[in-house]
């Protein structure tokens, strides 16, 4: 019997045309229904660059306790929008420089990264910050810009 299987799936792989399967590593945020197949729409492996973009804008934009199991995850860029740039480069008694804050949060939860730059811009008069990371992803020779920038509280910025 295990010589038929053989044959068979011989015969199979002689006919059959594959093509690189695209693996799914990730919903596509915010979450939209795919009207071909009715499930939602995903990144596979070929968008590596994406999820990762996804998951820094995630981590920046979720404010500390948001999350339910985790109550550390998150820089909550949005609680730096109205102070003052003393404050968002020192800290502040309710604010962590936001540099460091960056930099530890993506250190702990997009550990598969190596950020080689980070700029932060800050335009205090219109409200507005700009954050240009450059990172590595270790597991592939993937390089790749990470540019949010930021000017009001908006449900809709994922």
């Amino acid at each position: 019997m295990a010589m038929n299987v053989k044959t068979t799936l011989e015969s199979y792989l002689n006919k059959k045309v594959f093509n690189m399967p695209t693996y799914t590593i990730a919903p596509s945020f915010p979450l939209r229904i795919n009207e071909d197949t009715g499930n939602y729409e995903t990144y596979g492996i070929s968008d590596l660059t994406k999820v990762v973009d996804q998951n820094i804008k995630m981590t920046l934009l979720t404010v500390p306790g948001e999350r339910m199991m985790d109550q550390n995850f998150g820089v909550g860029l949005s609680r730096y929008l109205f102070e003052n740039d003393t404050t968002i480069k020192r800290g502040a008694s309710n604010l962590p420089p936001l540099r460091e804050n960056i930099l530890s949060q993506l250190s702990t939860y997009v550990s598969y990264i190596t950020i080689q730059d980070l700029q932060i811009d800050l335009l205090g008069d219109s409200n507005l910050v700009n954050i240009k990371i450059k990172y590595f992803v270790n597991d592939s020779n993937t390089a790749s810009l990470f540019d949010l920038t930021i000017n009001e509280v908006d449900d809709n910025v994922l």
